[in-house]
């Protein structure tokens, strides 16, 4: 038998997670409240992260940083976390949720973009 998968810790500070979830349509503040309540309940799943570009194609910056699909495996939208070591123990602090991959034409922000933004200003 394998050992349980791991499950870090997940920080929604004020602010950012409601004015994203604002942001989106009512299937997206469902998606996200749903995946909020899991991640704050029972961490994140190792299997749910995946790294993000350092320097994306797009100008994006976000070292640290990693993303989950909402909902998993994958969904439309996408939340951005920035990994930390708080007392020697990892934790994934919240950093940005919406969209994943807009349309070509569309002049609206990725989940990405936004998160860069909050990032690095």
């Amino acid at each position: 038998m394998s050992p349980p998968e791991p499950h870090f810790p997940a920080r929604f500070a004020p602010g950012g997670f409601e004015e994203d979830r604002a942001a989106s349509t009512d299937a997206g503040r469902a998606a996200a409240k749903a995946a909020r309540t899991n991640y704050e309940r029972a961490g994140i799943p190792r299997s749910h992260l995946r790294p993000c570009d350092i320097e994306g194609r797009d100008g994006t910056r976000l070292p640290d940083c990693y993303k989950v699909r909402v909902p998993h495996p994958n969904g439309r939208w996408g939340m951005v976390f920035k990994a930390q070591v708080i007392a020697g123990r990892p934790r994934m602090d919240f950093v940005a949720f919406g969209v994943r991959h807009h349309p070509a034409e569309s002049h609206a922000l990725s989940v990405y973009e936004v998160a860069s933004r909050r990032l690095n200003g």
